[in-house]
C-alpha cells in the first residue's frame, strides 16, 4: 500500500506540471499562425481595423443583443452576431450568423465555413473560402499597359532587328555563296512560274517528308540514335532554301530599282540585295507605325505577310530547281554536254584501243 500511495502521490506532482506545460506549448504555437493568418486577411483580403492576436477570440464569439463593438470582430470558431458590429466579422474556423436584429457595417468572412445573413444585415460583401490566400497570391507584379507611343517603338524595334539579321545574312550568302545565289536568280528569271508552284509544294511537303525520314531512321538501331541529329539537320537545310530563295527575290525586286552607273559586280549585287530587303520591309514598317491604328495596322500588316510569302514561295521553289544554287547552268536552261567515251584522256576499262579512231597523220 505505502508503494500504491507513493505512485498516487507523484501523479498528483506530476500532472499540474504537464497541464502547466501543455498550456504554455499552445500559446508559443497558435499567436504565430494567428498573426500570419491575420497578415493574409490584411494583404490578401484588404481587410481594415484588424485586431490584435492577442485580442482575437480562441473559440466561438457571440455579439450580444443590443450591444455595439467597434472595429474588426475576428475568431477562431463560429461568431454569432445579435447586437451590432461597426466594422467587419471574420470567422477563421466557423460559420458566421448574422441574426434577426443583428447588424454589420463592414463585410462578413467566413473561413472554412459559410456566411449566413438572411435574418440580419450585412452592408459590406459576404465572402465564404475554404483557406486564406497566400501573402505570394496576391502579390504578383502586375506590368503596367502600353502606351501607344510605347507599343510602336516596341514594334519599330522588332522591325528594325529583323531586317538587320537579314542584311547581314544577306552579305554572309553573297560573299561566301554569291555563285549558287546568281544561280537562284537565274532559276527566278527562267523559270517564274514553275518555281512558285514548286515552292507551293514544297512548303505542302516540308513536314511529310521530315516524317517519312524519321521513320526510314527509327528502323534501325543506328539510325534512332540519329534521329536528333536528323531533325537538326533537316530543319536547318529547310530554312537555309528558304532563306536563300527569299534573298534572290529580294535581289530580283532590289535589281530593277538599283543599278548605279559604273558599280562593280560585288556592290551591284549588295545594293540590290539591300535595296530589295528594303521593299519588302516597307510594309512592316509602316504596319508598325500605324501601331496607334489597329484596324489600318492590321490591313497593311496583312499585306505585308502576303508579299513576305510570295516572296519565301517563290524562292523556295527556285533554290530546290536549282538545287540551292548547285545545278550550274541548269536554271538558264543550258544542258551540260556529254562527253564520249573515246575523248576521255585515258582508256576506259573494257574499251579496246583499237576502236578509239586513230590520229591523223600530220602531213595528211
Amino acid at each position: 500500500m505505502s508503494m500504491v500511495r507513493l505512485l498516487a502521490l507523484a501523479a498528483l506532482l506530476v500532472a499540474p506540471g504537464a497541464l502547466a506545460a501543455q498550456s504554455s506549448a499552445v500559446p508559443t504555437t497558435a499567436p504565430l499562425n494567428l498573426s500570419r493568418d491575420l497578415d493574409r486577411l490584411a494583404k490578401g483580403e484588404q481587410v481594415t481595423q484588424l485586431p490584435s492576436p492577442d485580442s482575437v477570440t480562441a473559440g466561438p464569439r457571440t455579439i450580444a443583443a443590443g450591444s455595439v463593438v467597434h472595429g474588426t470582430v475576428v475568431a477562431r470558431g463560429p461568431v454569432h452576431v445579435f447586437g451590432t458590429v461597426d466594422g467587419s466579422v471574420v470567422s477563421l474556423a466557423g460559420d458566421v450568423v448574422v441574426h434577426a436584429g443583428g447588424a454589420v457595417t463592414g463585410d462578413a468572412l467566413s473561413v472554412g465555413g459559410r456566411v449566413n445573413a438572411d435574418s440580419g444585415r450585412v452592408d459590406g460583401e459576404m465572402r465564404s473560402m475554404s483557406a486564406l490566400p497566400r501573402l505570394g497570391a496576391t502579390a504578383a507584379v502586375v506590368a503596367p499597359p502600353q502606351t501607344a507611343t510605347q507599343a510602336v517603338l516596341e514594334s519599330l524595334r522588332a522591325v528594325v532587328g529583323v531586317f538587320a539579321v537579314l542584311l547581314v545574312v544577306a552579305m554572309g550568302v553573297l560573299f561566301f555563296a554569291g555563285r549558287n545565289l546568281d544561280e537562284v536568280v537565274g532559276t527566278l528569271e527562267q523559270r517564274f512560274g514553275k518555281a512558285f508552284w514548286v515552292g507551293v509544294l514544297g512548303q505542302m511537303l516540308i513536314l511529310p517528308v521530315l516524317v517519312l525520314v524519321i521513320v526510314a531512321l527509327a528502323l534501325t538501331i543506328l539510325g534512332v540514335l540519329l534521329i536528333p541529329f536528323a531533325i537538326v539537320a533537316y530543319c536547318i537545310a529547310a530554312a537555309g532554301l528558304v532563306t536563300l530563295g527569299f534573298l534572290a527575290v529580294a535581289r530580283l525586286v532590289g535589281g530593277g530599282v538599283w543599278h548605279p552607273a559604273g558599280a562593280g559586280a560585288r556592290s551591284q549585287a549588295l545594293g540590290a540585295l539591300a535595296a530589295g530587303l528594303a521593299l519588302f520591309f516597307v510594309l512592316w514598317l509602316v504596319a508598325a507605325l500605324l501601331g496607334w491604328a489597329p484596324l489600318a495596322a492590321s490591313v497593311v500588316r496583312a499585306a505585308a505577310l502576303a508579299a513576305t510569302w510570295a516572296a519565301a514561295t517563290l524562292g523556295l521553289g527556285a533554290a530546290i530547281l536549282s538545287r540551292a544554287g548547285t545545278h550550274r547552268r541548269i536554271a538558264s536552261g543550258e544542258r551540260p554536254v556529254e562527253l564520249a567515251s573515246w575523248q576521255t584522256p585515258t582508256p576506259i576499262a573494257g574499251v579496246i584501243a583499237a576502236r578509239r579512231p586513230a590520229a591523223t597523220a600530220k602531213g595528211a
